[in-house]
């Protein structure tokens, strides 16, 4: 059977080809475009969840250390000596001399984080010292909802609690108290002379604080949120969306969200104006606090509502060193602009080709032609979207690593960069046989000087003592670092003993040339430094730590020997 075709017939039937070609292609590749996007977004969101999580846990290790300092406080344990002797002769611990005197010094050393308490406790799990005076005596809120760690910390070691449910009402932000808030807590062992256990210090510390302001650097774009839940879906950080949550009625005009809301679905997109039918305690949890309360680590690419019922995409975890949950989102609106942006391109030009496919069917071969072209010029605007926007994300995340490596009071290193640079360093020395020079530098009477000057005051101390030792190092090897409190370290590599004394000199001369008032200190009417200095040839038999400890010893010299010098071994 012969099928005798006119052209006409012949040229439509080559357009209908041609289009269902057409058709396939764009949906082919949209499809691909759409899964590259979700691979990078998906790559970001995890990146920012991982490099949160990290950033938490330097500032769990910088936690653990100050409790460490704590228990080791000869005072410290001398009261907790008695406080145990009284609990086992079952006398008076609430209005004797001993507990009064502990809450002066915990007070002090509470204070700069802003520590909601502590307690001391003892092998019998009984709270023996403690801010409030209703906690004395009563079986300890840790034994009861993390008893495995507790016995842990008597067994020796020094950990931090996840969140649990507080025993006491708990003052928020807005200035109400609220009951059963999440709290954290980090522990260490009180030893004993003979080094065995005879209680447990714990500090108290507010899950709104510090590791909210770590938290808050996850942030992608203009609606991302990296922010945090307990395990009942609470949400244990500042929302970014305070400003949306009031507006729509989630959280009261002077409320925050932080410990205030659970990641709940409302049903609908409540800012472009849903109104929820279910009241809020029995709306069903989002589809990322369900998984992470499970102690899933998992992501969504297609979307799902937030808390706000705002469409998001996010990645997330359970970090059960913590005990609560992580999360990386983003609006999907924004995650995915460049691939809408892309495909309103193709199907465009896709509509354009179809509609002249049909009015020029006798130009199909030159029309063919062309739609190729126009497509390889939209793929190749594809691909430098797709490349410009993988750029800003690495960009972005390069960033937050940067941040993790800096101080956030001084901008200069900090203890994590100081250790890294000192580990490399040392095998350099190790290597060329050259000599490494470390400098460890503390403000005398700082303490005092906070007292005194405030705070505020002490921070802007802080920050212009780390700008004047910054300015006396002049080669890019050295490296300025806070190393925790009011002191500082500098790194000098291939430096000798000799050349590090002189540029320690140089910089307690340059701190008194400053005059920063200091009528609080014992040794001169303006802020001077004690520093300590240790040269070693780096070799098999010593480690970084040998050196930080040697110049660690010299600087308790300088101060021992009357402060404002330098001591050199």
């Amino acid at each position: 059977m012969h099928l005798n075709l006119s052209k006409q017939q012949i040229g439509l039937l080559l357009t209908f080809i041609f289009i269902c070609f057409i058709v396939s292609a764009t949906f082919i590749a949209l499809s691909q475009i759409k899964i590259e996007s979700q691979k990078h977004n998906l790559k970001s969101l995890q990146t920012v969840n991982h490099t949160t999580q990290e950033a938490l846990q330097i500032w769990v290790e910088f936690r653990k250390l100050d409790v460490m300092r704590a228990a080791q406080d000869t005072r410290i344990l001398a009261f907790a000596n008695k406080l145990i002797k009284l609990q086992d002769k079952h006398l008076d611990i609430v209005n004797g001399q001993p507990l009064r005197r502990l809450r002066l010094i915990m007070t002090k050393i509470l204070e700069p984080h802003s520590d909601i308490g502590f307690f001391i406790i003892n092998k019998n799990r009984i709270n023996i010292a403690s801010m409030r005076d209703e906690n004395l005596g009563n079986l300890n809120l840790i034994h009861q909802q993390r008893q495995a760690y507790l016995d842990r910390v008597f067994a020796g070691e020094t950990l931090f609690i996840p969140t649990t449910q507080s025993d006491i009402p708990l003052k928020t932000k807005s200035g109400k108290y609220v009951e059963h808030l999440p709290t954290i807590f980090i522990a260490s062992p009180l030893l004993n002379k003979a080094g065995k256990v005879i209680a447990v210090l714990a500090f108290r510390l507010d899950p709104a604080k510090d590791f909210t302001r770590i938290i808050q650097l996850g942030r992608l774009g203009n609606t991302g949120e990296t922010y945090a839940i307990d395990n009942q879906a609470r949400l244990i950080t500042e929302s970014r969306f305070d400003f949306q949550l009031r507006r729509v009625g989630l959280i009261n005009d002077n409320d925050r969200g932080i410990l205030t809301i659970r990641i709940t679905d409302p049903g609908g997109n409540m800012l472009e104006g849903f109104i929820p039918t279910m009241a809020t305690d029995k709306r069903p949890l989002t589809l990322m606090a369900q998984s992470a309360i499970a102690k899933n680590t998992s992501h969504n690419l297609v979307g799902y509502r937030d808390y706000r019922g705002v469409k998001v995409i996010g990645a997330w975890s359970w970090n059960e060193t913590f005990g609560f949950g992580i999360a990386t989102e983003i609006n999907i609106d924004e995650a995915m602009r460049p691939y809408y942006k892309t495909r309103l391109v193709i199907i465009i030009v896709s509509i354009l080709t179809i509609m002249l496919a049909l009015s020029f069917s006798l130009f199909i071969l030159w029309l063919d032609k062309r739609t190729k072209n126009k497509l390889n010029t939209a793929n190749e605007q594809l691909e430098e979207k797709v490349t410009t926007r993988t750029k800003e994300l690495a960009s972005l995340n390069s960033e937050l690593e940067q941040l993790s490596l800096l101080d956030g009071l001084t901008n200069i290193a900090n203890r994590r960069m100081f250790d890294q640079a000192l580990n490399r360093e040392w095998k350099v020395s190790q290597r060329n046989q050259t000599t490494i020079s470390l400098i460890m530098i503390d403000i005398d009477y700082f303490k005092e000087y906070n007292d005194s000057y405030g705070h505020q005051q002490g921070d802007a101390c802080l920050i212009a003592i780390s700008n004047i030792l910054s300015s006396v190092t002049k080669r890019d090897i050295d490296l300025t670092a806070r190393y925790g409190g009011e002191e500082f370290v500098l790194l000098l590599p291939d430096t000798n003993a000799t050349h590090a004394l002189l540029l320690a000199e140089k910089c307690r001369q340059r701190v008194m040339e400053e005059k920063i008032p200091h009528n609080a200190s014992k040794v001169n009417d303006i802020v001077t430094i004690s520093l300590g200095i240790s040269s070693v040839v780096a070799s098999a038999e010593y480690n970084p730590h040998s050196l930080v400890k040697a110049a660690d010893k010299l600087l308790y010299l300088a101060k021992s020997n009357g402060r404002n010098r330098v001591e050199s071994d």
